[in-house]
C-alpha cells in the first residue's frame, strides 16, 4: 500500500472485511447446524404465532365479540349481496347517476358570507 489517500485505504479495508465475513457467513450458512437452527425458530415462530391467534379468538368470544374470520366471512357475504343488487338494478334500468355536488374551492381564505 503506497497510496496515502485515507478514503482509499478505508475502502481497501472495507473491502477486505468484506470479503473475510462472507467467508465465514457463507461457510456458516451452509453447515447443518444453521439449518437446523433456523428451521427450530421458524417452528417456533409459527407455533407461537397460532396461539395468540386461538388466544384472540377465545378472548373476543368471551367478550361477544367477532373474529377476524367472522368479519371476513360477513364482509364476503355483504360483497355478494351488493353484486346482487347491483345486478338487480341493473335489469329494473338502474337510476339515473346522482349528480356530484360542487367541491369547495381550495384557498387559504374561508368562504364569504353572503348576506341579503
Amino acid at each position: 500500500m503506497t497510496n496515502t489517500d485515507p478514503a482509499a485505504l478505508f475502502r481497501e479495508m472495507l473491502g477486505e472485511w468484506e470479503k473475510m465475513a462472507n467467508t465465514v457467513g457463507g461457510g456458516f450458512a451452509r453447515s447443518d447446524e444453521f439449518a437446523r437452527a433456523m428451521h427450530g425458530a421458524t417452528a417456533a415462530q409459527l407455533n407461537s404465532q397460532e396461539a395468540v391467534g386461538a388466544m384472540m379468538t377465545r378472548a373476543l368470544a368471551a367478550a361477544n365479540m367477532p373474529s377476524r374470520a367472522e368479519i371476513e366471512d360477513l364482509s364476503a357475504r355483504l360483497a355478494r349481496i351488493e353484486a346482487q343488487l347491483a345486478r338487480i338494478e341493473e335489469r329494473l334500468g338502474g337510476s339515473p347517476p346522482r349528480a356530484d355536488r360542487p367541491k369547495p374551492k381550495r384557498t387559504r381564505k374561508p368562504p364569504s358570507e353572503k348576506t341579503g
